[in-house]
């Protein structure tokens, strides 16, 4: 059992910290006996552990009895030896180098997890306020330049990594559904609906110039083959006759997106047409507002539903008004019946109280956490979590996005160059599990931006990867079923471990799994068992 002494401010962060690493745990209690205890909290008090992992990034009285000499780094890349280098957002400290050093600044190598004894107990000292560091991932989110490292994650491999060295076993349920490496959510953000719609407007032209002249321009640049630019040509001299009737659509892709798939996937829809909402700084605001909205698909609607597929709302002013919050979760259920509703923000906007008003306004779960103009992690974390202070909204953020890998004013990256970028994010899923959740709009398999071959590629490598594919709803209850968890009893024996886990019964989702770390073993050495919903038994080790 891990016991935790931290400051009252951080008791939420504590707990949603022990979601995402789901393994026993307490806040700590007077004159009980605990494996390891982790300390936040100003000082080090007298506490009934062997093994003390003391985080603070502030000198202390402890520093000062060990003669650790603590210094203020303005360095903020710190490594391990098991880790990439990751940052640190907060304050920080080194200190003078012992025996056991466990965490050194990347380039200074100047110690920042140290190994003393203090009173015959081990303490880990290191040089940073962990539940700091969480708080900000899963608020304010990484910088684009950092949004390629899992730093939430590596926090919980070197906590995990420092327990296990210490001689201690341990379980968790790892964030894996049973029979597969990790989740996978495949939405699509419906922004147009179709070219029809737009005549001698600002999306008509700026499909006209692109088309034709960015085509061009990009297979003189040698970032676009030939046959691409034939096919926007043809497209453009067909928009007359598309207007008009004669010709297909070229942007009503909806049909070939259930094709590709071919499991359940999540739809946003716009819930009120030709509304741009509340100005958010910054942007180009009249641009936001959209020429359709829900009830100009209904027959779509229903074919998604048959499908499988989700529908969820491509919000407008749910980020910052309750009561339009409200009206745009009626106005998707009014024509799907569903109760449980995602929201994906329409250009992502968001500020520092949407959450509270999401989940006020009747949302199921936000998936707006990610950015316009990188791919990535700004959580830091593979993991759905719920945003601190929240009673039911979960997030499920949102890591590759079409757009932002190929528009030329973000990545601008060609389809070869973002492969490479591609497969680190699914090595890291099969790691760590969790889930990947990938946005690909509307009109991307279409003139002019013609990304279907590479979506069709992605598809198939999630496949072949392992993955579980379901819609968003699916994945948010299976992860509410995983923090479901309760540990009744976990003893470790000689040779043997005796568990009890509960959690909620939900059918249609993958199992859970239980997953045993041997202590001084090597950390991809442990023992997995898949259990439904309840689990009693002993197992050897």
């Amino acid at each position: 059992m891990i016991g935790v002494i931290t400051k009252e401010s951080e008791y939420d962060i504590v707990t949603e910290f022990f979601q995402l690493f789901k393994t026993p745990w307490e806040f700590y209690i007077e004159n009980k006996n605990y494996d390891v205890v982790i300390v936040t909290s100003e000082e080090l008090p007298v506490i009934n552990a062997n093994f003390i992992i003391f985080y603070n990034g502030s000198p202390t009285r402890f520093d000062s009895e060990q003669m650790l000499e603590p210094k203020v780094t303005s360095e903020n890349f710190i490594s391990s030896d098991q880790d990439l280098p990751f940052p640190v957002y907060g304050h920080m400290l080194t200190f003078r180098k012992q025996e056991q050093t466990w965490l050194t600044i990347e380039l200074s190598k100047e110690a920042v997890a140290i190994e003393v004894s203090y009173h015959d107990k081990k303490v880990i000292r290191i040089g940073f306020d962990l539940f700091h560091e969480v708080y900000f991932l899963l608020t304010s989110g990484q910088p684009v330049e950092y949004s390629h490292i899992l730093t939430l994650d590596l926090h919980i491999s070197i906590l995990r990594e420092l327990i296990l060295k210490s001689g201690m076993p341990l379980v968790e349920i790892p964030p894996m559904p049973a029979g597969y490496n990790f989740a996978c959510c495949l939405t699509h953000d419906i922004d147009f609906a179709g070219i029809r719609r737009h005549k001698f407007d600002h999306t008509m032209l700026g499909f006209l110039y692109r088309a034709f002249f960015g085509s061009l321009q990009n297979v003189f640049k040698k970032n676009r083959p030939w046959r691409k630019l034939c096919k926007n040509w043809q497209a453009v001299f067909m928009l007359p006759f598309v207007y008009m009737g004669l010709a297909e659509d070229f942007w009503m892709k909806f049909d070939r997106y259930i094709e590709i798939d071919d499991f359940h996937s999540t739809f946003f829809i716009i819930p009120f047409k030709n509304l741009a909402g509340i100005k958010l700084a910054g942007n180009k605001h009249t641009l936001r507002a959209t020429k359709y909205d829900i009830f100009d698909i209904v027959v779509e609607i229903r074919n998604f539903l048959s499908q499988g597929c989700e529908i969820g709302v491509h919000g407008i002013d749910a980020w910052i008004d309750i009561e339009k919050g409200r009206t745009e979760f009626e106005r998707i259920y009014e024509v799907t019946g569903m109760s449980e509703v995602g929201v994906r923000m329409h250009w992502l906007y968001f500020n520092d109280k949407s959450y509270h008003i999401l989940e006020k306004a009747g949302f199921h779960y936000d998936s707006s956490f990610g950015y316009n103009d990188g791919v990535g992690y700004k959580g830091g974390t593979t993991q759905v979590f719920r945003p601190i202070g929240l009673n039911t909204l979960l997030e499920l953020p949102m890591h590759i996005q079409d757009t932002a890998l190929f528009y030329p004013d973000r990545m601008g990256l060609t389809e070869e160059n973002a492969w490479p970028l591609i497969n680190n994010l699914l090595e890291k899923a099969k790691q760590y599990g969790g889930v990947l959740t990938i946005n690909w709009h509307d009109r991307s398999l279409a003139p002019e931006r013609l990304w279907g071959n590479f979506y069709i590629d992605l598809v198939e490598t999630l496949k072949n990867s392992k993955a579980w594919l379901d819609t968003g709803s699916q994945i948010i209850r299976w992860f509410n079923k995983r923090r479901s968890v309760q540990f009744k009893e976990v003893g470790f024996l000689k040779d043997k471990i005796k568990l009890s886990i509960e959690s909620k019964h939900v059918d249609d989702i993958p199992d859970l799994i239980v997953r045993i770390h041997r202590p001084d073993a090597d950390t991809n050495k442990h023992i997995d068992i898949p259990f439904a919903n309840d689990l009693q038994a002993e197992f050897p080790i």
